[in-house]
């Protein structure tokens, strides 16, 4: 009976030690600070507060910093606002969207107001597949200084197509449709002695982004002496459009022009 009596005081010291421990355990565990995961790394960025649209100039109000994922940062990515302000927006920005480098160009009031674009690095201003090519400012819109880096022109051509024995005439086509001005170059202002002369810049080509077929195409009218010139797009429009060569025969048909007979000898 004793030893009975021993052996359940043994086991239950026993079974106190036990609990003893695994209380000390607990309590050693909860006083030691806790590993928490990894944070995913963020960093802010400059994103459009509001829709931008192109052509237009950002203001500080169009746009904020905002944290993202550094997975989620596309390159050529803004991080202070005053990169981004008083820049202008070469096509639509979505709001949220982050506001890119290569989408802006630095801009200036130039003379009447209008927005004329500044020195910059121009292959930093190209989409990325497309090539830069000049105008040169031949046609009474291109050097009005009414167009500005952002807008959108259509190319027209007139050029003269004969065939192997010499027949034919002038064809005036639309070349190309919606292509974006990506800057305008223009001469420095003249200086009259020591007095700087206020005038309207003059404009002597406009920087194009254009496929390098369309390119090559615009090159051949030029050094053909075809009579280029441009009509100028409203933002909103950006569709194209399905447009006919235009020769005599075309206006002929359309007006129903028969040619003049010569008169008869009296």
């Amino acid at each position: 009976m004793n030893l009975r009596r021993g052996w359940l005081w043994y086991l239950a010291g026993l079974l106190l030690a036990v609990i003893a421990g695994v209380v000390t355990i607990l309590a050693l565990r909860n006083a030691l600070p806790v590993a928490k995961p990894d944070q995913p790394t963020r960093r802010a960025v400059i994103v459009a507060r509001k829709d931008i649209g192109a052509r237009q100039v950002v203001s500080s109000e169009s746009v904020e910093a905002r944290a993202l994922l550094l997975e989620e940062i596309p390159s050529g990515a803004i991080f202070q606002v005053e990169d981004a302000v008083g820049k202008l927006a070469l096509q639509d920005v979505k709001a949220g969207q982050p506001v890119l480098a290569q989408s802006l160009v630095a801009s200036a009031a130039g003379v009447g107001g209008a927005v004329i674009t500044s020195t910059g690095a121009l292959a930093a201003l190209l989409p990325p597949d497309k090539i830069g090519i000049v105008l040169p400012a031949g046609d009474l819109l291109s050097q009005s200084g009414e167009v500005n880096a952002g807008d959108h022109l259509d190319i027209l051509a007139s050029v003269n197509v004969v065939d192997k024995t010499g027949q034919g005439g002038q064809v005036t086509l639309m070349h190309l449709q919606n292509v974006p001005i990506v800057k305008v170059l223009q001469e420095t202002t003249v200086q009259s002695g020591a007095q700087q002369v206020q005038q309207r810049p003059k404009i002597t080509g406009l920087v194009l982004a254009v496929d390098p077929q369309d390119g090559v195409i615009l090159k051949y009218f030029i050094d053909a002496n075809a009579k280029v010139s441009t009509d100028l797009r409203s933002p909103k429009l950006t569709m194209s459009f399905d447009v006919s060569p235009v020769s005599l025969d075309y206006l002929a048909d359309k007006y129903k022009i028969n040619a003049p007979r010569p008169l008869e000898p009296r």
